[in-house]
């Protein structure tokens, strides 16, 4: 009986030491990954105009890394519509890919693709890194507000580089999260 019990007890042991080591090894690639991050333009047109019609429907325009929150290397694809938010981040077609405004949405609930379920847990000053083919940007963020659900003027054209994100507000259809970030 007590050499079944040390056996029980020391597979128990083992089986948690593999979780504790693949959990660590884990969240090591993921840190190596935000590290490797290099924030640099690479757009060949010297006037930084970028064709917003050279973007196909549901294409994959980059992708979107939030490390506070673990979100690393998630595909952004063109529109907003249910399908595409069913696998992917979207982007709102109506916002520039890389300059300017960016317009992001996603899901937080209710789907495996809620890719935006933990943005409420960013603050001021968190960082966020959007990869393009144009170069990769990163935003500080430096406003996070609830917004009504037919409020767009976030999503309107600025003077300077920024990203927005948006998502429903759980419990409540009427409201959104918004949360910006500006170019460091």
């Amino acid at each position: 009986m007590k050499k079944k019990i040390l056996i029980c007890i020391s597979i128990i042991v083992i089986l948690v030491l593999v979780i504790v080591v693949s959990l660590f090894i884990n969240n090591k690639n993921k840190v190596k990954k935000v590290n490797d991050i290099v924030v640099e333009d690479i757009i060949n047109d010297p006037n930084g105009n970028i064709n917003q019609e050279e973007i196909l429907d549901n294409s994959i325009i980059g992708k979107l890394t939030i490390p506070k929150i673990n979100l690393i290397d998630v595909n952004i694809c063109e529109s907003v519509e249910l399908e595409t938010l069913s696998h992917s981040i979207g982007h709102f077609e109506n916002t520039n890919i890389y300059e300017g405004n960016v317009g992001l949405a996603s899901h937080n609930a209710g789907t495996r693709a809620n890719y935006f379920a933990d943005i409420n847990k960013l603050e001021m000053g968190d960082e966020i890194y959007y990869k393009t083919r144009y170069g990769t940007k990163k935003y500080l963020v430096d406003n996070i507000t609830q917004i009504n659900s037919y409020d767009w003027s976030k999503l309107e054209q600025t003077e300077d580089n920024r990203i927005t994100l948006i998502t429903c507000i759980s419990g409540n259809q009427n409201l959104r999260l918004c949360v910006q970030g500006v170019e460091k």
